[in-house]
């Protein structure tokens, strides 16, 4: 099956947004193999359909149906790049509704987005207890995905699995995510998130995640005001208060077709 695809990277968080027509049932097969070092090579990946409200421009289904802080501007970034006027709508599966977004170019490729982002979340402190890192940490739910936000440094990538498991026996969710943090100053963050989609068998360590800065934002307490926050691939911007904003540099990198259907569909 020959498809549509567009290659984003919001800080290193390579991103593939698929086009075409491709039952539902088969989505989650293809964008799994989209994202494999055979074919795109990227760290996440959703399809490109039709959205639900009208004044939105399109709509992002990701491979398990979560939420994507970082996919929601990469699509801000390409509807500015086909044309449209900001300010405009998007919507990503796991939110409610369409996402108020703006982009202006950089230059390059490169443009500056800024997506708002779902306000429904939910907060709960999660025992530590046989971690030798704390005695608890937050439980940060936003739609299609949990954050387990944890204030530690230079975890083992053991450290991080049993996070993760921990995380998934005490919460269920279409997506997790493990972000511990580092304080680099009063409104200044570092993190190295860890992120998994069951339904595509993914476990990544991402350069960059949106829905894990928000996450920490949340998991602080910020609830007014606007934080950086400093992971591999560069920083993102996180916005609270009334609405919530993320902000951060995307690269439309590449376009073209690709051949996938060769998992047994």
């Amino acid at each position: 099956m020959e498809l549509d695809f567009i290659k984003l990277s919001p800080l290193g968080n390579t991103t593939v947004f698929l086009r075409g027509e491709a039952a539902q049932e088969v989505r989650a097969a293809l964008l799994s193999e989209a994202m494999d070092y055979d074919h795109l090579a990227a760290e996440q990946a959703g399809f490109l359909v039709a959205p639900h409200s009208k004044k939105a421009l399109f709509r992002i289904e990701m491979s398990g149906g979560e939420f994507c802080g970082n996919a929601t501007l990469s699509a801000a970034a390409l509807a500015a790049a086909e044309g449209a006027s900001s300010p405009f709508f998007v919507e990503c599966s796991g939110a409610e509704g369409p996402l108020r977004a703006e982009a202006r170019p950089l230059g390059a490729g490169r443009w500056l987005a800024r997506a708002e982002m779902p306000q429904t979340h939910g907060l709960k402190r999660l025992s530590l207890e046989g971690f030798s890192f704390g005695d608890a940490a937050i439980c940060v739910s936003i739609p299609g995905i949990t954050h387990l936000v944890v204030e530690a440094a230079d975890l083992s990538a053991s450290d991080y699995d049993a996070l993760l498991a921990r995380l998934m026996r005490e919460t269920g969710a279409d997506a997790y995510g493990v972000v511990p943090f580092e304080r680099m100053g009063r409104d200044h963050f570092r993190i190295r998130p860890y992120v998994a989609v069951p339904s595509a068998k993914s476990c990544v360590f991402e350069r960059a995640c949106g829905s894990g800065s928000l996450a920490l934002a949340l998991a602080e307490g910020s609830e007014c005001g606007r934080i950086a926050v400093e992971q591999p691939g560069g920083t993102l911007f996180v916005e609270t208060g009334k609405q919530f904003f993320l902000e951060g540099e995307v690269l439309i990198s590449c376009r073209g077709t690709v051949e996938l259907g060769n998992v047994g569909l």
